[in-house]
This record gives C-alpha cells, sequence and structure tokens, in this order.
C-alpha cells in the first residue's frame, strides 16, 4: 500500500516530528489525494504549500495539474528528502528554506495561485489572519485549501448566532468563503495528535465582502470578542464616546452578544469615526 510506503520514507530518511514546530504528518494516502481533490486545481497554477513534511502531499500535488510548486521548510532535516523529491520532478518542484511566518505570498503575484497546506497547527490560526489581512484580495492566490485541528476549523466556519462564532470566523468571512470540506481522523497522523481534523477550502473574494476600516475593525472586533459575553454595549463602551447612539447609527441592538452580531455590522461600525450625540438625527 502507498501509505506504507510513506512510513517507509520517514523511517529510512530518520525522520521525526517535532513538537516545536507544531509537527503531525499524515500518512495516509487516500487522504492527501482527497485534499488535492478539494482544493480543486482546474487550470494550470503554481501551488504554495507550507510545511511540506516528509513530501507525501508535496508529490500529490505534483502529480495534479500545477505550473510550479513552491514548498516553504523550515526544519532542515527535511531537507534531504524533499531534494529527493525534486530529482523526480526537476522543473516543477521549489524548496524554499525559511520561517514561514515571514514569507510574503505577494512574491508568487507572477501566476495564478492557490495555496494548499497541513499547517503546523502552531501557526496555523496566525498564518492564516496574517495572509487574509494582507490586502490578500489583490493578490494571485485564487484559494487556501488548509488544515486545522477540528476545533480550529469549526470557530472557522461558525456562522452568526453560534456559540463558536470568533474573530477568526468575522475575518474569514470578509476576505473569503469558507466552507468545511473533509474531516481527517487523528489516525490519519504521525505522531497521533489528541485531536482530530478538518479541511477548510477558502475560495478568495475579488475584494472584500463589505466597505471597513481596517484599523478600526480590528480593535472593534478584538474588543468585543475578548468579552464574547457581555453584551456589546458593555464591551465597546471604550471604544466610542457614547456607544449607544454607535450602535444604534448602523442598527446595532445593544443588547447583543458579538456572535449574534453579522459581519456587516461590524464593518459599519467601524467606518464610524466618532459619534456624538449631534451626529444623529
Amino acid at each position: 500500500m502507498s501509505s506504507i510506503k510513506t512510513l517507509h520514507k520517514i523511517k529510512f530518511y530518520g525522520i521525526t516530528a517535532k513538537k516545536k514546530y507544531g509537527q503531525n504528518f499524515i500518512f495516509d494516502e487516500n487522504i492527501l489525494s482527497k485534499i488535492v481533490q478539494k482544493s480543486q486545481i482546474i487550470e494550470k497554477i503554481n501551488i504554495l504549500e507550507i510545511g511540506p513534511g516528509p513530501g507525501g502531499l508535496t508529490q500529490e500535488i505534483l502529480k495534479a495539474n500545477v505550473n510550479q510548486v513552491y514548498v516553504v521548510e523550515k526544519d532542515k532535516e527535511l531537507l534531504p528528502i524533499l531534494n529527493d523529491i525534486k530529482k523526480i520532478f526537476p522543473n516543477k518542484l521549489n524548496i524554499i528554506y525559511e520561517d514561514a511566518l515571514n514569507f510574503d505570498i505577494k512574491m508568487l503575484n507572477n501566476f495564478p495561485c492557490k495555496i494548499i497546506s497541513n499547517l503546523p497547527y502552531n501557526i496555523s490560526t496566525v498564518l492564516l489572519i496574517k495572509w487574509l489581512t494582507s490586502d490578500i484580495c489583490n493578490t494571485t492566490c485564487l484559494s487556501l485549501t488548509l488544515m486545522f485541528q477540528k476545533e480550529v476549523a469549526d470557530r472557522i466556519v461558525a456562522k452568526t448566532g453560534s456559540s463558536k462564532r470568533s474573530r477568526i470566523s468575522l475575518i474569514s468571512e470578509l476576505y473569503t468563503n469558507p466552507k468545511l470540506v473533509l474531516n481527517i481522523s487523528s489516525g490519519s497522523f504521525i505522531p497521533k495528535p489528541k485531536v482530530d481534523s478538518a479541511l477548510i477550502y477558502f475560495e478568495i473574494l475579488k475584494k472584500p465582502r463589505y466597505k471597513f476600516n481596517q484599523n478600526r475593525f480590528k480593535i472593534i472586533v478584538d474588543t468585543a470578542f475578548n468579552q464574547k459575553r457581555k453584551m456589546i454595549r458593555s464591551s465597546l463602551k471604550n471604544i466610542f464616546p457614547n456607544t449607544k447612539l454607535a450602535l444604534q447609527k448602523v442598527g446595532i441592538e445593544e443588547t447583543k452578544r458579538p456572535q449574534n452580531i453579522d459581519l456587516k455590522y461590524f464593518c459599519d461600525l467601524s467606518l464610524i469615526k466618532q459619534c456624538k450625540s449631534t451626529d444623529l438625527k
């Protein structure tokens, strides 16, 4: 079975997953194939993969209708196996030895691209937020197909009214159409994590869903969800001179909690510079 081959490769190269890098390698070839399938590679395209590990997903991607594949890997011990894969696909695979947190995806703007990754768990949400808030709608990146811990994935795709609704739900909805497309059991990984995982496909919008002020949006959403059990009038009381009037101006019921407020209202709220009693008639 091909999954045994992957395990043999891990043993042959003496690869061990490192906790400090948040590494959990997928060895189930059926799952790897499904990840590529769910990423919807229709046209010839460039692919960015973060944290390729022993290269199982990398090889599945290289078999697809791709132009160039760029892998960003921080762990030097994984370079020999990746270089051996490069020998099989010499004109397609590009290995970048770098910390993914420092890699600018706009470097790939010369050709339409997609990001496909089994992200290191310890930086998964940090990377997602960095990509989305770095003007991703004006890049050539068309979609993200990313693996997260199941509980994180549930927060990302949570709709208004869900107790799992969070800051990352709003940010994902603002820039993309996120959809959970595959649940993956912990038994598909080595070492086996304590939790299951899920794959999310993010279709990147051509422009943010609503008009908003990025700096104020961040302050408002961070403040609201840091106190998500409080009514919105209480959590935002230090942001506006008159919170009640600000909420009234955009149509937010002051007794609502943040998870029950639609994204559009947060965006509208971010466009209010000041709200004094004279602003409303």
